[in-house]
């Protein structure tokens, strides 16, 4: 019989999911390394012709291609950036680097190549984030803190949760690790349904993309294990569109 494994208590997935995420507008204010052997998924038209914005590797793990992200930021040249903007991009680097953070440290206790890669993935996508910001000329300071310490209380309450769940056992890793990929794609159709645009919209559809991917690679390893999971922010309909 399979084992159904939860990541954390539903109580704490609210420290994660919707900080950050108040209404948004898009009224202006004053204010990466491509993975080897990738085969591409998704495509955004750049006029001559489509670039692939998302990239997998042999593992199935994804990121943001190189090349489409300097054709976008090509396109938005001049743009500034909205209270949108300036609103999630720093919430959103900072859910990249927790990701980061956090798979790179379960990597160090599991010495799993797949923890590694997968926190390479999030560290090159807080890197795209970063590139974004400042084209857009949005303040990052306030973000690049430490290894391990956060801006935003609630993203340091999960990294602290976390961090010792999934140190306990490779499994716990992988449910921790699926709730934080639910997590971002949550927050980003959250910031998409309140109007972010632009260049931070592409960007973000792309990061919700390639989350579902590496979603897929983490519930193929438990289902490996002869484990399951329960989307805690998700709903099951909406998980399994993903990793099916």
């Amino acid at each position: 019989m399979k084992k159904s494994l939860l990541a954390i208590s539903a109580f704490s997935v609210l420290l994660f999911v919707g900080a950050g995420c108040s209404k948004v507008s898009n009224a202006p204010t004053t204010s990466l390394n491509t993975p080897s052997n990738t085969t591409s998924v998704t495509e955004t038209d750049t006029g001559a012709q489509n670039v692939n914005m998302v990239e997998v590797d042999n593992d199935g793990i994804a990121t943001i291609s190189s090349q489409a992200l300097y054709d976008q930021l090509g396109k938005h040249v001049g743009d500034k950036a909205t209270q949108g903007d300036q609103m999630a991009l720093p919430y959103m680097y900072e859910s990249e680097k927790v990701a980061e953070s956090l798979f790179l440290a379960w990597n160090t206790t599991h010495e799993l190549p797949i923890l590694f890669s997968l926190s390479q993935s999030h560290a090159e996508q807080k890197n795209v984030i970063e590139i974004v910001m400042g084209g857009l000329q949005v303040d990052l300071s306030s973000a690049v803190l430490e290894d391990g310490k956060f801006k935003d209380d609630n993203i340091q309450n999960l990294y602290n949760k976390l961090l010792p769940i999934g140190n306990e056992m490779r499994d716990k890793a992988y449910t921790s690790g699926l709730l934080l990929e639910e997590s971002i794609i949550t927050n980003i159709d959250t910031y998409l349904e309140r109007g972010i645009d632009g260049l931070s919209k592409t960007i973000f559809e792309a990061i919700k993309e390639s989350s579902g991917k590496n979603m897929k690679v983490l519930n193929d390893l438990l289902i490996k294990d002869g484990a399951t999971y329960v989307p805690q922010v998700l709903s099951q309909s909406e998980f399994d569109s993903f990793v099916k």
